[in-house]
């Protein structure tokens, strides 16, 4: 059997679709799962422009494999593409551009999976979600306005112990609706909403006004909480102010929940001409390694026993890459953590 034949058999062969394009982008190879996915045959597409045919437009940005070649580099993305009926489906691509010897772009390789009906099983699984946190929030409201009515006595004297059992009643149903609401600002982030309004911000003053806001739940476990500041210019970055002082609340609220009673806490601010670094430091149980790469992924929670939605870092790194920022966390077991964040100054 002659090499040509073997690789047409093994490229006609593969479970997913593969093309090959040249310097121009003109499609030199086209498999058979390529083909099935897109409704093109090889003979509509070998030796036309891979981009208006695919992408319906002559900006190479549109293409994965020709925006990988500007930057000379490998990725994988997910697009969408019109197929030969003009309908659309979603693909996740991996692109690998060519370069010969002198680093000049000769062509390179997608191969590539139909996730079409991925994405609209995750569209419906966020929606159906939000739509029941949602509808569950409302009855919740209702149900703490009632309850505040009882324990007022406008629906006559109660004793101490039916008091007692309403405000138990009123505080489960506040962290019910807490999860709630974290899940519904969650899956408003998750579904790219999440766009910065940007004005001028003095991060400083923010920090200093989430402690203030935090003293009452810190003095109840004895924490000491200090700001340590070198700013060598202003602490006025361009930022969002709502969604950096959810950031610094969920790190600061995390800290006190973890540092055991008599523990410190110390925020640090420090920062250039290009970045402010903020860093939330405890004295707390710290985090086991096998834990760390998880930590920042949604519901995510480390131990059983831990309360909360698992949402608040998850959420907070949203915000931060929403802004071009990072975020990362350096813990040691029995000594404590350290959550740090950056934000670009513009």
């Amino acid at each position: 059997m002659e090499r040509s034949q073997l690789y047409n058999i093994i490229i006609d062969s593969l479970p997913i679709g593969l093309t090959m394009v040249d310097k121009d982008g003109i499609t030199i190879d086209w498999n058979r799962t390529a083909e099935r996915i897109t409704g093109y045959s090889k003979k509509d597409i070998i030796g036309k422009s891979h981009l208006k045919i695919l992408h319906g437009t002559s900006d190479k940005e549109a293409c994965p494999l020709l925006r990988c070649a500007l930057h000379h580099f490998e990725c994988t993305v997910e697009v969408t593409v019109k197929k030969k009926d003009n309908g659309l489906i979603a693909l996740s691509v991996m692109a690998s551009p060519l370069f010969d010897d002198d680093g000049s772009f000769i062509g390179g390789i997608e191969v590539f999976s139909d996730i079409t009906e991925v994405k609209r099983a995750e569209r419906e699984r966020k929606n159906i979600l939000s739509m029941f946190a949602h509808d569950m929030k409302n009855p919740v409201i209702a149900m703490e306005g009632f309850l505040l009515r009882l324990i007022s006595g406008k629906a006559g004297t109660l004793t101490s112990t039916q008091c007692q059992y309403l405000q138990l009643i009123m505080d489960e149903s506040s962290k019910v609706k807490n999860l709630l609401t974290d899940f519904l600002e969650f899956s408003k982030f998750e579904a790219q909403r999440c766009d910065p309004v940007l004005g001028q911000f003095n991060i400083e003053k923010a920090i200093c006004r989430c402690i203030e806001a935090a003293k009452i739940e810190a003095e109840k476990k004895n924490l000491r909480i200090s700001v340590e500041a070198s700013v060598n210019t202003s602490p006025s970055i361009s930022a969002d102010a709502m969604l950096v002082n959810r950031v610094i609340t969920n790190l600061l609220d995390n800290a006190i929940r973890y540092t055991p009673v008599g523990g410190a806490i110390i925020i640090r601010l420090t920062g250039n001409d290009t970045n402010i670094t903020v860093q939330v430091e405890d004295t707390g149980g710290g985090i086991s390694e096998d834990h760390l790469p998880y930590i920042f992924d949604a519901f995510y929670r480390g131990a059983k026993d831990q309360k909360g939605s698992g949402l608040g870092l998850s959420i907070s790194k949203i915000i931060v890459e929403a802004h071009n920022g990072m975020i990362w966390v350096n813990s040691t077991p029995e000594k404590g953590s350290i959550f740090s964040f950056t934000l670009p100054r513009r």
